[in-house]
């Protein structure tokens, strides 16, 4: 059983490591400056402000987020782009830099046009303000336009910039687009860094960091985990007892002889599966939790107001939240019941013309013992594939639940992310979810081995 369960792991291996280039992927090209998006988190909306200008501050959070590395441990790039790029902190200028790259050309001409400019900023010209503006610049329109108003103010600063620009554009050569060249980064690069962590600020995705959170600034691991493992008790609990009644309707369906109570009870399963979650919730909602109806249970939430959980207990957390939690699991488990009813009577149904399930009959059990004893076993496999499924559910299929019943879950920091554009926490979540896929699908086969041994061969 060991070596079976070492062999599927193996086999997810590379899976996994897909899911990690991809999710790494999307966080290196996001929208965007990420180390302005993270300063503002951090300290505050206002990045004009004297603590947030700081270019010591800057630099020390773009080698936090490993953006002065290289991005992968190898690298294809045409002939006319530079492979150094990443060096370059400010976000402006290396968007420009590589924009006029892929129009012109000529690395070594361009190099020379922007280092003029830095020197002229560090320099303190008179004309500062519009030589970082002009180091933003790639459109050949605005970048003469700035160049003319500083030749206008300042005539030498002015006319050797654009001298440099015309020998830019003047060496145009866009061959090298079209020439690939590979580079070899070794481990010293953003991905790795983001997998694997530094030791020091970062830890890597594999213990859990995922980043700062670009809305309240807060590392994403010490409140991701926490609102899944919310989600996960509610779904393990709904879908639970969803499986511990269905299976046994669902059985029971096959054996009725009346068309009349098979219609009925059809006609009820349909019904509960047809109708959208955010109604069940509404119903149980304005029945259970409306003081002008019936107020047994709480309308939304966790927890009372001023409880603190992180001075209790897990179990004594659990006793004070299931209240709140109850209303929740039945709108999930009603329409779980459902789909879990019908599908076992119908996997029941097709494994009663097997003839292993006549002969039981004939040999004197009554219908009931036979489908227990026989047709149980065999129909578990496709049960328990559906029940492994709830480990990746849990990331999103919970989002309309938690935000009626304002349930702090993993699939209402989902909805705030997206609507936020917190795209670290989105990526996060997408990298959780494709993690819990793959380990449901590995815990499915470890049941069907532990089911029916003749698959571990």
């Amino acid at each position: 059983m060991l070596l079976f369960v070492v062999k599927r792991t193996l086999r997810f291996i590379p899976i996994l490591f897909a899911i990690a280039i991809l999710g790494f992927l999307l966080t290196a090209y996001m929208p965007g400056d990420p180390v302005k998006k993270n300063l503002i988190a951090r300290y505050g909306a206002d990045y004009k402000n004297s603590v947030l200008d700081s270019k010591q501050l800057q630099s020390n959070i773009y080698k936090e987020l490993g953006l002065d590395k290289p991005l992968f441990y190898f690298s294809i790039n045409s002939y006319n782009a530079c492979d150094t790029l990443f060096k370059i902190q400010d976000y402006d200028q290396r968007k420009a830099m590589e924009r006029l790259c892929y129009m012109y050309g000529c690395w070594e001409n361009i190099q020379t046009y922007f280092n003029t400019i830095n020197t002229y900023i560090a320099n303190n010209s008179t004309e500062k303000k519009a030589l970082i503006n002009l180091r933003k610049e790639y459109e050949n329109k605005r970048i003469l336009l700035l160049l003319s108003r500083i030749s206008s103010r300042n005539n030498r600063q002015g006319i050797n910039l654009e001298k440099l620009y015309a020998n830019i554009v003047s060496s145009k050569s866009l061959t090298g687009n079209y020439i690939p060249t590979l580079n070899l980064n070794g481990y010293e690069n953003q991905f790795n860094l983001w997998l694997f962590g530094n030791g020091q600020q970062r830890k890597g995705i594999i213990r859990g960091d995922f980043g700062y959170s670009l809305r309240t600034g807060e590392p994403i691991g010490q409140f991701i985990w926490k609102k899944l493992g919310y989600s996960l008790e509610l779904i393990l609990i709904a879908v639970s007892l969803a499986f511990l009644f269905a299976i046994p309707t669902g059985m029971r369906l096959t054996r009725i002889k009346s068309k009349y109570s098979q219609n009925v009870l059809n006609i009820l399963i349909y019904l509960m599966y047809s109708i959208p979650g955010y109604l069940v919730a509404t119903l149980l909602i304005f029945f259970f939790a409306n003081t002008q109806t019936l107020y047994w249970f709480p309308e939304s939430g966790l927890y009372p107001i001023g409880y603190h959980p992180s001075e209790h207990s897990y179990w004594a957390n659990l006793r004070t939240g299931m209240p709140y939690m109850i209303l929740p699991i039945l709108t999930y488990a009603i329409s779980a019941f459902a789909f879990i009813s019908k599908l076992t009577k119908n996997i029941t149904t097709d494994e009663l013309n097997f003839d292993y399930y006549k002969t039981a009959l004939a040999k004197g059990l009554s219908a009931k013992q036979a489908t227990r004893k026989h047709v149980l076993k065999n129909i578990l496999i496709p049960l328990v594939t559906l029940f492994t499924q709830i480990l990746p559910v849990a990331v999103g299929g919970t989002l309309i639940v938690e935000l009626i019943f304002q349930y702090p879950g993993i699939g209402q920091v989902t909805y705030d992310a997206a609507l936020n554009a917190n795209y670290p926490v989105i990526i996060a979540v997408f990298t959780i979810s494709g993690l819990m896929t793959v380990a449901a699908y590995l815990l499915a086969d470890i049941v069907y081995a532990l089911i029916n041994p003749k698959l571990r061969h």
